[in-house]
């Protein structure tokens, strides 16, 4: 008689959750007549821990080549795609869309 496959038990390294949170440490330039607001970028996400240790990695790789910003901002555009929260739209659909708002708002 053949022994049944069982499942492993859960292991707490299983499900990693891990929070990269990135805020500037700077003043606005007094002399500046229209300086860029500092965003608070964060990226949460809770992953098996092969593909924390992966995320990790690239998140080092970005820290490294002084690139964190466009990453994390890459890291949510990404998730809002794979939510369904973004979906793509042509230039042409685009361009169409706002040229119908400016008509509609200028009437």
């Amino acid at each position: 008689m053949a022994n049944k496959m069982e499942r492993p038990e859960p292991h707490p390294d299983d499900f990693m959750h891990i929070t990269v949170s990135l805020e500037f440490r700077a003043t606005l330039n007094p002399k500046a007549s229209d300086p860029l607001p500092f965003d608070t970028m964060g990226s949460e996400c809770t992953l098996r821990a092969g593909k924390a240790s992966e995320f990790l990695e690239e998140v080092v790789k970005a820290i490294r080549e002084r690139r964190l910003y466009g990453f994390m901002v890459q890291d949510a555009a990404e998730s809002a795609v794979g939510a369904g929260e973004w979906v793509e739209e042509t230039t042409e659909e685009v361009i169409a869309e706002a040229m119908a708002n400016e008509a509609r708002d200028n009437g």
